[in-house]
């Protein structure tokens, strides 16, 4: 394991359960931010096809555990 990845490990021990209790604010803190503000069209662009490419992936999942 390299240096960087266990001083990160180090520092998330102390401070997991910090950053676990923030996760759901700062998330919803982001959504109002993304219907508030502007998003450029190109940003836009690559959300609707991630978002298609990954409604695909879960059909043909669903599809494949029939």
């Amino acid at each position: 394991m390299n240096i960087s990845m266990k001083s990160a490990q180090q520092w998330a021990g102390a401070n997991a359960a910090a950053a676990q209790g923030l996760s759901a604010p700062l998330l919803v803190v982001a959504i109002l931010a993304l219907m508030v503000l502007p998003i450029p069209p190109w940003m836009l662009d690559t959300f609707f096809t991630i978002n298609i490419a990954v409604a695909l992936m879960v059909m043909m999942v669903a599809a494949y555990m029939l």
